[in-house]
């Protein structure tokens, strides 16, 4: 059996390293801006103790705040190894993905014993277009590290309930554990085991079964006091009531159904809907559906024991209000569960003419596979598929509106921004996001209109209260933007951001002693807030307090290698100064890190042509000139100089 399962997992490995090796490089999405990218948490593996009793750390948004510690464990060790390299954390994706395909390979032989079987089920599961998400979506390494601890948990005691020893048992407790620390829908691994038991385990054996069995509910019940306080607030305020919610779901088995048999309109946002009674077409076709299949496994064991597992994991976003109706990732681990049903069902599958047909399908599934996670080459590829799929959910054109902003193409934004807001005018994030576009395209007070629009929908709309600021700053209403800012701290005195953005307004008004205050707060509500420290030291440095203005800038750098503006200023420091070789250092040191960075070498060419080293000096220059964004009278400034330096 040992050899098998190396053939096993050499045979996995190689299809899934060809199918997927091109979606190493493809870009963060979605959320994974503010759970991992803009997350300072993670940036210390001194800090993940705290992971296991601050759900609020699994997100720079403390809104979005979730209790999974393992998976920000996860994302500290990828930081560690390699800062935000994407290699690093996809890789981590498929190594998870590969492990989860080898236990589905491990449990059907497990349950039926037929090794090509067991491969055949292991190879649809890892190669099935549904699975693309989980690999190629960061944040969905939730769904995959939770299945693998769930798959192992659940192989453990199987192992022990088929005589393998007890070590087993033990093994599975604590993979049972890890699945819960990972994501939640895995509490209902013990209601499994209990299906295991009726339906799935033909040889009683003499242990003591109620004693070993507690214990998972043990751990269930040890869950639920760490998450409490994340759990209670998240099912306090429920997106729909509970008829609705089961309408909508029955209505959703049907869609599932159809995205595991043709997996070939494959969205990251479904044009799907919420059903607003059980008596609906839909939802009474889905109820039907369920029906007839329970009544077809009614006499078959292993086929309502993989049916039972297959839907037990999607119970959770059934029952319980989300905003998102269906998602892709959610068939991840009933996946599992059917490929080892479909293999079984199969049976020799290398053998005659099913070779074909099975290795037709392994093939089919390969390329969709292949040319979806393409379209996870980055956030506008993705979101432009998902306007074409979808052009009915504002969500589409919501997210395909900020991948065109941060693409540049500010125009084509606002104009996503106008279809998602045609389609839903109370969303608050179309509002806002059309405000920030709007200031981009110079048009203030349509800005304005937006951010009070946001406003008069949800008052304390953190991000449109710090835009409409900012904005009243830049128009030099300073009064207003200081109301506003203190109108949101007597709601928020703990929001570090809002002190910061009030130091700002207090500088501006030339209360510096006041700004100093204020950017101190800030700092001591949230040290690692960055550009509070940042702005600090450009007081300092406006005060001439040349060496506390430094300090600040590299202490930033420490925490924020990536921060281009502490790298230009801190130079800009030196260069003033004379302190001529740190200069060239602190942006040499830029470039390194930042090497799209272009403007650190005029800063370079300052440098050394102040040193009288005239052939460097030109050759930063020119860099500059050929990589700068400049204005026409900008670059013909700077080709007289280089034309004055290269005649001495």
């Amino acid at each position: 059996m040992h050899r098998e399962t190396s053939i096993a997992l050499v045979v996995l490995s190689v299809a899934l390293g060809v199918v997927y090796h091109a979606s190493f490089a493809n870009s963060f999405h979605y959320d994974d801006f503010h759970s991992i990218v803009e997350n300072p948490h993670i940036r210390s593996l001194a800090r993940v103790p705290e992971f296991f009793v601050d759900p609020s750390l699994f997100s720079s948004m403390p809104e979005r705040a979730m209790y999974r510690p393992l998976l920000l464990v996860s994302y500290a060790l990828n930081y560690a190894s390699g800062g935000y390299g994407l290699a690093g954390y996809h890789i981590g994706n498929w190594l998870l993905h590969l492990a989860c395909a080898l236990l589905v390979y491990l449990l059907g032989r497990r349950l039926h014993g037929h090794w090509p079987a067991a491969l055949f089920a292991a190879l649809l599961f890892g190669l099935h277009p549904i699975t693309t998400e989980p690999v190629n979506y960061i944040s969905s390494r939730s769904e995959s590290q939770a299945a693998f601890f769930y798959l192992a948990a659940l192989l453990g005691y199987l192992l022990w309930r088929q005589g393998a020893g007890r070590r087993f048992w033990l093994l599975s407790l604590i993979a049972f554990s890890c699945a819960l620390l990972s994501k939640s829908v895995t509490v209902v691994l013990p209601v499994a085991l209990l299906v295991y038991e009726r339906w799935g385990h033909r040889q009683a054996r003499g242990e003591r079964y109620v004693f070993y069995y507690l214990p998972y509910w043990g751990v269930v019940v040890g869950y639920l006091a760490l998450a409490q306080s994340w759990l209670g607030s998240s099912l306090g305020h429920p997106v729909r009531g509970a008829v609705e919610q089961l309408a909508t779901q029955a209505k959703a088995a049907v869609y599932y159904v159809h995205l595991l048999i043709a997996p070939v309109r494959l969205t990251v946002e479904h044009p799907f809907s919420t059903a607003r009674a059980l008596g609906d077409v839909p939802v009474v076709l889905g109820i039907a559906a369920i029906a007839s299949a329970i009544w077809f496994a009614r006499r078959r064991p292993l086929v309502l024991l993989l049916g039972s597992w297959a839907i037990l994991p999607l119970l959770p976003s059934s029952l319980v209000p989300l905003n998102v109706l269906v998602n892709e990732h959610r068939l991840y681990l009933p996946l599992a569960f059917l490929a080892v049903g479909v293999g079984w069902g199969v049976g020799g599958v290398w053998r005659g003419g099913r070779v074909v047909l099975v290795v037709a399908l392994l093939a089919i599934c390969a390329l969709l596979t292949h040319a979806r996670s393409l379209v996870w080459r980055d956030e506008l590829s993705l979101w432009s598929d998902a306007a074409q799929k979808a052009p009915q959910m504002y969500r589409t054109h919501l997210h395909l509106g900020g991948a065109l902003e941060q693409s540049g193409q500010i125009q084509a934004a606002l104009a996503s921004y106008d279809r998602a807001l045609a389609l839903a005018l109370d969303a608050i994030e179309v509002h806002y996001n059309r405000g920030r576009v709007l200031i981009m395209l110079g048009q203030a007070d349509a800005a304005l209109e937006a951010y009070g629009r946001c406003l008069e929908l949800d008052p304390n709309y953190l991000p449109a209260q710090i835009n409409l600021a900012a904005l009243y700053q830049d128009l030099r209403k300073l009064t207003a933007a200081e109301d506003l800012l203190r109108s949101a701290l007597r709601i928020r005195p703990e929001e570090a951001e809002l002190w910061r953005r009030l130091g700002l307004v207090k500088k501006k008004q030339g209360h510096e002693a006041a700004a100093a205050e204020m950017y101190a707060r800030a700092l001591a509500l949230d040290p690692a807030l960055v550009e509070a420290r940042y702005n600090l030291g450009n007081l300092y440095r406006d005060q001439g307090r040349w060496a506390e203005a430094g300090a600040a800038f590299e202490q930033v750098l420490r925490e924020r290698p990536d921060h281009a503006e502490s790298y230009r200023n801190l130079g800009d420091l030196h260069l003033e100064r004379g302190a001529l070789q740190a200069a060239i250092e602190v942006w040499s040191r830029g470039l390194r890190e930042l090497p799209h960075e272009v403007i650190f070498y005029y800063g370079l060419g300052q440098a050394l042509e102040a040193q009288n080293r005239i052939e460097a000096a030109l050759v930063n220059y020119r860099l500059f000139l050929q990589g700068g964004s400049l204005n026409p009278q900008q670059a013909a400034g700077l080709k007289r100089r280089i034309e004055e330096l290269a005649a001495r």
